[in-house]
C-alpha cells in the first residue's frame, strides 16, 4: 500500500536514501527542508512554526534531519534544531493527520560505545550531541505515544553523499579516512582501538520503508546496526589498502601511541527485524574514493 511520506533531510546521505528507498516502492516522498530545492521549506534552527496545511495529505512523517556535531559551534541554534524546531515539526504533521512518524537519532545517546548494547541498554549521553539527539526522540514518543513512532539509533552511517561539493560531514570516518587515503596518509586522532559499527545508509532506509509497511502501533526502538563492525584503526587500514590501489601509490596509516587502558570490546546488537542490508563497507570506501579522484580530476 503507496503512502506519501513527509521526508525532512533528504539532501543528507541518511535522509536522502531513505528517500530514494521509500519512492522505489511506490511511496510519494515530500521533502522538507531550508534549501529551495525542498516542497515544504522549514528551517528547523530558525523556524518557531510550520503551517499544518504544508504536510496536508501526508500519511507519515520521517526526520532525518537531527543535530549534527558540526551544529553545535552555534550551541544555541542546535538546540532550537533538536527540541523547538523538532517540536513544531511534529505538532504540524499531527495537526495535518499524521499518525506515523519517524525519527534517526544516534547510538551516542547509549553513552560510551562499550560492551554489548541492544535496545534493553538505558540511554546515558555524555555529550550535548547525544542529549540533543535524546531531546528529540522524547519529543517524537511523547508527542506521538499513542501513533505509530519507529526510532532509529545507527552507529556510524556511510553511503554516498547526493553532492560531493555540499556535503559538510567530512569529519565523520566513514568519510574522512577514505578523502584521506587518496593522498597517501591516514592520520588518526587517537590509538584506533575503539570499535564502531558501520552501517549502510540505504539499510536504514530499507528498515524505514519495512517499518512503514508493519504499520504497529506503539513505538519502537531499532538500533539498526550494519554487518561491518570493527575498530576504528583496522576502516582506517581498509581505506590505505582501497586508496592505495585507486592511485597506485602506497598509504600509510599514522596513529599515535596508544595511551591508557584498551577500550572494552563493543557489540552493537538489535531485538528488531526488517533491518536489511546494502552496500558493504568495503564497496562504500571504493565508490567514494572513485568519486574523489574523478571530482579532483576535473
Amino acid at each position: 500500500m503507496s503512502a506519501t511520506v513527509a521526508v525532512a533531510g533528504a539532501t543528507g546521505v541518511i535522509g536522502h536514501a531513505i528517500a530514494h528507498r521509500l519512492a522505489a516502492g511506490g511511496h510519494r516522498v515530500r521533502t522538507v527542508g531550508r534549501g529551495e530545492g525542498a516542497d515544504v521549506r522549514f528551517d528547523l534552527a530558525r523556524d518557531a512554526a510550520l503551517d499544518p496545511a504544508a504536510l496536508a495529505g501526508c500519511d507519515a512523517l520521517v526526520h532525518a534531519a537531527g543535530v549534527t556535531d558540526e551544529d553545535f559551534a552555534q550551541p544555541a541554534l542546535a538546540w532550537a534544531k533538536a527540541e523547538r524546531g523538532a517540536a513544531a515539526l511534529v505538532d504540524a504533521a499531527r495537526r495535518a493527520g499524521v499518525r506515523r512518524f519517524a525519527y534517526v537519532s544516534s547510538a551516542h545517546v547509549y553513552g560510551p560505545l562499550e560492551g554489548r548494547i541492544d535496545e534493553a541498554r538505558a540511554p546515558v549521553p555524555r555529550s550535548d550531541y547525544a542529549r540533543a539527539h535524546l531531546a528529540t526522540e522524547r519529543i517524537f514518543t511523547e508527542a506521538a505515544a499513542q501513533d505509530c513512532v519507529l526510532i532509529a539509533r545507527p552507529c556510524a552511517a556511510y553511503g554516498m553523499p547526493p553532492s560531493l561539493a555540499r556535503f559538510a560531514r567530512w569529519s565523520l570516518i566513514p568519510f574522512d579516512f577514505p578523502r584521506q587515503s587518496i593522498g597517501g596518509r591516514i592520520v588518526l586522532k587517537s590509538h584506533g582501538g575503539q570499535r564502531r559499527n558501520f552501517v549502510p545508509a540505504e539499510g536504514l532506509g530499507n528498515l524505514v520503508g519495512w517499518w512503514l509497511e508493519l504499520a504497529t502501533p506503539g513505538v519502537m526502538i531499532a538500533n539498526a546496526p550494519g554487518r561491518d563492525e570493527m575498530s576504528v584503526y583496522d576502516f582506517a587500514r581498509l581505506c590505505a589498502t582501497i586508496g592505495g590501489s585507486a592511485t597506485g601509490r602506497p598509504c600509510e596509516v599514522e596513529r599515535p601511541p596508544a595511551s591508557g587502558p584498551l577500550p572494552e570490546p563493543f557489540e552493537y546488537r538489535t531485538r528488531v527485524g526488517g533491518h536489511l542490508p546494502g552496500p558493504s563497507l568495503e564497496e562504500h570506501v571504493a565508490r567514494l574514493v572513485r568519486a574523489l579522484l574523478q571530482e579532483r580530476a576535473s
